[in-house]
């Protein structure tokens, strides 16, 4: 039996194509007796992978965490005096207390009222209290925090002295120009009064007290 030279298919010597693959077949007469061919498939081509080099790459080396950032130590502003008890004389005879803390950098006008006034004999008779002191012991002790209230302002920071109440502010040393100090003496045993007078680039500010503070404005700001 003849057979497609093309898939090996047998065929009929009437065919003139294959039925398998549909090629056309050669006369019977050249093809009777020949065996089929095999169709071989075209071999792939073998990756050969490119020789190794002596040098291994190299790559950028990616630390692992990101650089901490620097903090620099903030600028201390040490407090030089606290000058306590300084009134500035309102309208209607009214009068508004003022504790001043000096610093290196600036004057603070701390306001004295009642609720810091309050916490002052508190903190004193408290500790007192823990001192084991009786009733004249902590009762002096309020006596002094009354005429005081500057106890706190030696654990506080300047910015948390200016935040304590709206009513606290402050200027720059550098904005003063002068002082001046003057005083009402009752010679007949009454109230005796000291002034002050702060001159400023812009203002003139006007204290009151009851105590002769020139001392502690010369400790605050030298020979201004």
């Amino acid at each position: 039996m003849p057979f497609c030279p093309f898939c090996g298919t047998p065929v009929k010597e009437q065919h003139k194509f294959c039925p398998s693959c549909g090629n056309p077949l050669e006369p019977v007469a050249s093809r009777q007796g020949v065996a089929p061919q095999p169709v071989q498939a075209p071999q792939a081509q073998q990756y050969i992978p490119p020789p190794a080099t002596s040098t291994p790459p190299t790559y950028a080396q990616i630390p692992p965490t990101a650089p901490q950032p620097v903090y620099l130590p903030m600028p201390q502003e040490p407090i030089r005096v606290i000058i306590p008890n300084l009134g500035i004389t309102k309208s209607l005879g009214r009068i508004d207390i003022y504790n001043l803390i000096v610093t290196d950098r600036r004057s603070i006008f701390a306001k004295l009222t009642n609720e810091i006034m309050q916490e002052a004999i508190k903190r004193r008779r408290d500790k007192a209290e823990a001192e084991g002191k009786g009733f004249f012991g902590k009762w002096k002790a309020q006596m002094q925090g009354f005429n005081m209230y500057t106890d706190a302002y030696t654990e506080m920071t300047p910015d948390q002295i200016l935040a304590e109440i709206q009513g606290n502010w402050a200027i720059d040393n550098s904005s003063i120009r002068g002082m001046k100090f003057s005083a009402d003496i009752d010679d007949e045993g009454g109230q005796s009064y000291y002034h002050t007078e702060i001159t400023t680039i812009t203002d003139k500010l006007k204290f009151r007290s009851d105590y002769n503070p020139k001392d502690l404005f010369s400790r605050a700001y030298g020979s201004i």
